[in-house]
């Protein structure tokens, strides 16, 4: 069964309140996939993690991505950094660092690259730290790399700096 028909044109139905929840590809393309899911997902745990939207302003008025935003920090530790302020730093760091890592995989830039949401379910509960273990060893999450973390995506994205709302400016 289909919620979205074929016919439908995708950028109709990427408004204003969808903005950053959708992956890449799907913006690009407009065919939404398992994958595409996925990604949606990863936004929210990102979300859920940061207290942050899929989309802020940030200075100049450029638009900044949660992933984008947090990326970097999760490749240097800093996850105290990425914690949403109002935990009051209540929180368990290693729970905050599992969901933040598994909210970046299912980001992932190349959607054959993200789990499964079967993958994601047991790596939210805790049932697969080998699993989690291979996934800090990513490329995607080593500090020394810079792969798959920089480049240019379309607006709807979070993996964009977008200007102005309206053209590219790279991420």
């Amino acid at each position: 069964m289909k919620l979205i028909s074929d016919e439908i044109d995708h950028d109709k139905i990427i408004g204003e309140n969808q903005r950053g929840y959708h992956a890449p590809e799907y913006v690009m393309f407009g065919k939404p996939t398992t994958g595409c899911d996925v990604y949606s997902f990863g936004i929210i745990l990102l979300e859920l993690t940061s207290g942050r939207k899929p989309v802020e302003k940030s200075g100049s008025q450029k638009m900044l991505g949660v992933r984008n935003w947090m990326l970097p920090l999760a490749k240097e530790g800093r996850y105290d950094e990425i914690a949403d302020s109002k935990l009051n730093d209540k929180y368990s760091e290693s729970e905050l660092k599992r969901v933040v890592l598994i909210g970046l995989a299912c980001t992932h830039r190349e959607p054959d690259k993200r789990p499964t949401m079967l993958e994601v379910v047991s790596l939210l509960k805790g049932e697969s730290k080998e699993m989690l273990l291979r996934l800090e060893k990513e490329e995607l999450f080593r500090p020394d790399s810079m792969a798959s973390s920089v480049g240019t995506t379309p607006e709807g994205s979070t993996d964009c700096i977008l200007k102005n709302d309206e053209g590219l400016a790279g991420a």
